[in-house]
C-alpha cells in the first residue's frame, strides 16, 4: 500500500520515523481534501517503521486518528512518529501529520502495538 500511495521513507530507527508524500488528486476526498485514509495510512506506515526497524516484528493492535484541520490539495505533509513507551512486548507509537513546509498539523494518531515472540 506504501508504494501505492507513494509513500517515501526519509528516515527510520527503532523507536521513530518521517514518511514524506504528497495529498494527490487521487487522494483526495469528494471535497477536494486529502480523504482521511490516505492520512491513517501515512501515519500507520510510519508507526510501523518505528516498530520494526530493531528488526523485530510488530503489528498493531489498536490505532486512532484525531482529524484537525484540512490537508490541501497538493500538500507535501511530514507522517512524524515516535515511541514514548516500550517494554520490549508492546508499545505505544505517537505520529504527527504535518505540513511539511508550514509545519501545520493536520492530524495526530496513535497506534498500540504488539511485539510477536
Amino acid at each position: 500500500m506504501a508504494k501505492t500511495l507513494e509513500f517515501e521513507v526519509v528516515e527510520s530507527s527503532f523507536g521513530s520515523a518521517r514518511v514524506r508524500a504528497v495529498a494527490k488528486d487521487e487522494f483526495l476526498n469528494g471535497v477536494d481534501i486529502a480523504h482521511g485514509g490516505f492520512l491513517f495510512a501515512a501515519a500507520d506506515f510510519a508507526s510501523a517503521l518505528a516498530a520494526n526497524a530493531g528488526g523485530g516484528t510488530a503489528i498493531s493492535s489498536a490505532a486512532s486518528i484525531n482529524y484537525l484541520a484540512p490537508c490541501p490539495k497538493g500538500e507535501t505533509i511530514l507522517a512524524v512518529a515516535s515511541m514514548p513507551y516500550c517494554d520490549g512486548r508492546s508499545a505505544l507509537c505517537d505520529v504527527s501529520i504535518a505540513s511539511e513546509s508550514s509545519g501545520k498539523v493536520f492530524a495526530i494518531f496513535q497506534s498500540r502495538l504488539i511485539f510477536k515472540k
